[in-house]
């Protein structure tokens, strides 16, 4: 059945632009940027979520934890905090310990691009091994 040279050209047009849209959203999914991207959203996600489980005590364990990421030095607090906290050992206190979120994330981006340069090395090998 023959159609009007018109209607074919406004098809072949509809395709070009619905093709165009499909690659670009391909091109999105698989770049190496967005997927880092994403993976960095999805870490940040997870650390804020241990954030809260740790701020609401939930993993019980014998220190308490506190998400005051501020503190100075290794962890403990300062000098005279310490002092006291090492004498209460004998009175059964409780040692608070920090969680310093900002080195936790820099470890989290730290794996993150090791296992890029993992995966892109492997690529090369597999590219000059064919």
């Amino acid at each position: 059945m023959p159609q009007d040279p018109a209607a074919i050209q406004q098809q072949i047009e509809n395709t070009r632009a619905e093709l165009a849209v499909t690659l670009d959203a391909i091109a999105e999914l698989v770049s190496p940027r967005r997927v880092a991207e994403r993976t960095g959203e999805q870490i940040r996600g997870r650390v804020a979520e241990l954030r809260q489980k740790v701020i609401a005590g939930s993993f019980g364990g014998p220190a308490a934890l506190s998400a005051d990421s501020g503190a100075a030095g290794n962890g403990f607090g300062d000098p005279a905090e310490r002092q006291e906290l090492s004498a209460g050992f004998d009175s059964g206190l409780v040692v608070q310990r920090t969680v310093r979120w900002d080195r936790v994330a820099a470890a989290g981006g730290g794996v993150l691009v090791l296992l890029v340069g993992v995966r892109r090395r492997r690529r090369r090998r597999r590219r000059g091994a064919a």
